[in-house]
């Protein structure tokens, strides 16, 4: 039987689900056949970050929140060795059929406010990861007060989120992107150092260089890779796209590499009581 306290927090998703998460839901259920796809040079260079701020062990017992298609979870499952695999906690349907396929992935088909109000797992996990994902938190405080309450002590939660792309961006993303990383500098530092109360927290940059061909990056623009381009038409995305072209690509053809630069944040909280 449900509590007050719970069906106040069912309230609040279900509100948050009507005001940005629907449209967030309908972005992936695009994009989940093709996410591997236009975020595989991208998440190359996440791995080695996040192996070297987790310091996984075979023994540990791993969540990743907003894990999307599993994609890091596998890489992170193999190259640690771990012995069981990775609960990846992601709320869409589409995305976690794409999950169930990889090895080293445990899907969990929920909402990270759903995922953490559950008692059962309180000091479950040793490591709980979110990769650029934050940012969809509807409920960050009750997020972030769950994560803490579910590891193990001595184990940690890490948080990466985007500092600086120096891949040139039209005008209409520029605008939408600054907006979010605002908003996740925003839910996280605050909330971070609040309930670091009871835990050491420190925050380091990381850079890391890759390239992506040029017909593949207007591809990912018009197919919505990123849930940003959800709120730009059409006719805006290949506004910016000639945009782009003319100020940046003119002279680059379409199977050139364009080349450019990643600088992420991570957040790295433990646990210590």
């Amino acid at each position: 039987m449900m509590n007050s306290r719970q069906e106040d927090s069912k309230d609040t998703n279900a509100e948050g689900k009507d005001s940005c998460s629907f449209d967030v839901l309908d972005h992936y259920r695009n994009i989940a056949n093709k996410y591997d796809h236009f975020f595989k040079e991208t998440h190359q260079g996440y791995i080695p970050i996040l192996m070297k701020c987790l310091d996984l062990k075979p023994e540990h017992v791993v969540a990743d929140i907003g894990s999307g298609t599993g994609a890091i979870a596998k890489d992170l499952f193999e190259l640690s060795g771990l012995h069981n695999p990775i609960w990846c906690v992601d709320p869409s349907v589409e995305m976690q059929e794409v999950a169930r396929q990889k090895k080293g992935v445990y899907p969990i088909l929920k909402t990270a406010e759903e995922f953490f109000s559950n008692p059962q797992i309180s000091e479950n996990f040793d490591r709980v990861l979110a990769t650029i994902s934050a940012h969809h938190f509807v409920n960050p405080d009750a997020v972030y007060k769950g994560i803490l309450r579910s590891l193990r002590p001595g184990g940690f939660y890490v948080q990466l989120n985007t500092v600086k792309v120096s891949l040139p961006s039209f005008k209409s993303l520029k605008t939408l992107s600054t907006q979010c990383f605002e908003r996740e500098r925003e839910i996280s530092s605050p909330l971070l150092r609040k309930i670091g109360l009871n835990a050491n927290l420190s925050q380091e940059e990381f850079s890391f260089s890759l390239g992506v061909k040029k017909s593949k990056l207007y591809e990912r623009y018009r197919c919505r890779f990123i849930s940003l381009l959800q709120h730009l038409s059409d006719d805006q995305i290949e506004e910016g796209i000639s945009e782009l072209d003319h100020e940046h690509y003119q002279n680059v053809k379409d199977d050139e590499l364009i080349n450019y630069e990643c600088t992420m944040l991570v957040t790295k909280v433990e646990k210590v009581a």
